[in-house]
């Protein structure tokens, strides 16, 4: 559902009828922030707004909409209609007009009704930002989800969902961690990095400020075993992210070993 399009609808449509902004939402019960909002095509009225919308301005859900497959599922809202799950395209698309807790029914009925509907990414992430964290993740987990998608739903989840996300990626990619390492706690952060099969110094050296320094110790000692002491204490790591003492248990520990 383009936002921008039924934007532009309302606001020739209000024009049409010479009214101001602060005159229609005086009609539709809301503030003029919101109708400007609309127009402007950052926000979509709520459904329960529609047949008010359709009625001040003198113009069908259908025309204001423009969309069939989406229209026929509004319809079946608002007039509570029992009907088959949405497909989840439609449900990505009707989804800024509903209630949360509406979006999180359907999108539940809808995975339950086909078991790889939220498979497509775009969908996907179309969908994460009208749902709650908790059923992001029971999506996701039901779902194949590669590192791209998690990457643009990072900041939708709380720290521990998006730890349980990315341990449930098959590929997940160096890159990704970088990029919502941000979004998480230290703790659920080193469960993710030690789950990466690919782990270099380059990577950890761009997310160890976001870590604790017990929890990067232990993925020090990661590197240090993949990748050599020598490079280890040569890195960005040991320098400026480690104290004395740690860094120093690190080496004697590596050298122990070593000589074992």
């Amino acid at each position: 559902m383009n936002m921008q399009a039924i934007g532009r609808k309302i606001s020739s449509l209000r024009k049409e009828r010479d009214m101001t902004q602060v005159d229609l939402a005086d009609k539709l019960g809301v503030t003029y922030q919101a109708v400007s909002s609309w127009e402007r095509g950052n926000s979509m009225p709520d459904i329960a707004k529609l047949p008010d919308i359709s009625q001040v301005l003198n113009v069908s859900i259908d025309e204001l909409l423009g969309n069939e497959k989406a229209i026929e599922f509004v319809k079946n809202v608002l007039t509570g209609q029992t009907a088959p799950p949405p497909d989840a395209e439609i449900l990505a698309e009707v989804a800024p007009i509903l209630k949360p807790s509406q979006v999180e029914s359907y999108a539940k009925d809808t995975r339950q009704h086909d078991a790889e509907a939220f498979d497509n990414a775009e969908v996907f992430v179309n969908i994460a930002p009208y749902v709650s964290s908790e059923t992001l993740v029971e999506l996701a987990l039901n779902s194949n989800i590669d590192s791209g998608t998690i990457r643009k739903i990072a900041h939708h989840l709380d720290s521990e969902d998006l730890m349980e996300i990315a341990l449930h990626c098959t590929n997940l990619d160096i890159e990704a961690i970088r990029h919502f390492a941000c979004h998480m706690d230290s703790e659920d952060l080193k469960a993710v990095v030690l789950h990466c099969a690919n782990l270099n110094i380059e990577t950890v050296q761009h997310i160890a400020v976001h870590m604790d320094s017990e929890d990067l110790v232990e993925v020090a000692a990661v590197l240090i075993k993949n990748h050599g002491l020598k490079a280890f204490v040569a890195s960005d790591i040991a320098k400026h992210h480690l104290d004395e003492e740690d860094l120093a248990e690190l080496v004697q520990n590596a050298m122990g070993n070593d000589r074992n």
